[in-house]
């Protein structure tokens, strides 16, 4: 089947030539987990509706999912071509590191290093060859208990065991820009590494794209794009926007916020309040991140706290029960009426996916609009 497959490629692209010659021209195939926010160094809009199958340049990314501009537009762009034998198309691109990376399509094993990886590909109908511990797919709303049969990845977030990502044979590697690129050369004889980080719901989409094309799963990520953006439309149309919001993280009473330009901050501020800017330099877990205080919380005093709790071992306290014993705490408006949450932070600090965002939106907001909420997913 699989040698038929790439007869039947070489006869399509024959076909393809004759047109051209014809005067038509084709369009080319446009083909982390909790530990991250443990350093504030290192490691979710105007949005088009619609599922419409992007332009080479679109879907091209760059910078963890922005399409290329400028001179090296062209050079960036994906290009899918047989190689010498006619055997193989593959697939070229440059990741956010600006690395050049090559494939051979379609890509159908993938090992993940961070979880936008494991969102993107239960959005596209595909299971992962491997994953980190810990991470979304177990989760219900991704591979439940299915995710017992995936390869698990040993050793840490910040240094996966390479000899496991090996033994799962995968065709393609995702990882997290600022935890994962010193990887690259381990993996060298392994599989290419992909390093991605988006920085907006634009580009989580695009990321989900761009694994689409990868791997020929281009309807479904068409059809998990229009699910998020309808959400996130309705939302964003029909929300009072009457209350404020905010989320913090941390492991412990040094905590930090995601601003109004982080992933996660500029999602929800298109539904509701959300009055922490993004701070001048980049910082927390993605970019967006900051250290924030108690009293600065108290200038703002939201109506609702979101909160995602690292823990790094059994015994540890979620971080609401940790703030009380600050005084601080107790006058905080969200926390004398109840509106303090305790959030899953695989999918609100580590998601970063289209999955996870829409997640996120239906959890805010049946907090926040409840009977708005209730129309939306009627």
């Amino acid at each position: 089947m699989y040698h038929m497959r790439k007869r039947l490629g070489i006869v399509f692209l024959i076909i393809a030539a004759l047109i051209s010659g014809c005067g038509s021209v084709p369009q080319k195939t446009a083909t982390e987990t909790a530990t991250d926010r443990m350093d504030p160094n290192a490691e979710g809009v105007a949005l088009n509706a619609g599922g419409a199958v992007p332009s080479d340049e679109e879907a091209t990314l760059n910078a963890g999912g922005a399409a290329p501009h400028g001179e090296g537009a062209a050079s960036n762009a994906e290009e899918t071509a047989s190689n010498e034998e006619g055997t193989s198309a593959k697939s070229t691109f440059k990741d956010v590191t600006g690395t050049e990376i090559s494939v051979d399509l379609p890509v159908e094993k993938v090992a993940c290093l961070t979880e936008i990886c494991v969102d993107a590909l239960v959005e596209l109908g595909l299971k992962p060859a491997a994953v980190t511990a810990g991470g979304l797919a177990p989760e219900p709303e991704f591979y439940g208990e299915e995710a017992a049969s995936l390869g698990i990845i040993g050793g840490s977030f910040f240094e996966p065991n390479l000899e496991d990502i090996s033994l799962a044979g995968p065709d393609l590697v995702i990882g997290l820009e600022g935890t994962h690129e010193g990887l690259r050369e381990g993996l060298a004889g392994i599989a290419p590494l992909y390093i991605v980080q988006p920085k907006s719901m634009q580009e989580s989409i695009e990321f989900l794209q761009h694994m689409g094309q990868l791997t020929g799963r281009v309807t479904e990520a068409e059809a998990a794009e229009k699910r998020l953006l309808d959400k996130f439309n309705y939302y964003k149309e029909h929300s009072p926007k009457d209350k404020t919001a905010l989320v913090m993280y941390g492991s412990d009473v040094n905590f930090g916020i995601d601003t109004a330009g982080s992933l996660v901050g500029s999602v929800l501020a298109e539904v509701t309040q959300y009055p922490w800017p993004a701070p001048e330099a980049d910082g927390g877990h993605q970019a967006g991140g900051m250290a924030y205080s108690l009293e600065k919380v108290l200038e703002n005093d939201p109506d609702y706290i979101f909160v995602e709790t690292f823990t790094f071992s059994p015994d540890s306290q979620p971080l609401s029960e940790q703030f009380k014993t600050n005084p601080l705490w107790s006058r905080l408006r969200a926390v004398k009426n109840g509106q303090v949450h305790e959030m899953r932070t695989s999918v609100w600090a580590s998601g970063r996916g289209t999955r996870s965002l829409g997640i996120i939106l239906d959890e805010a907001m049946s907090h926040m609009y409840p009977e708005l909420y209730k129309k939306a997913v009627e």
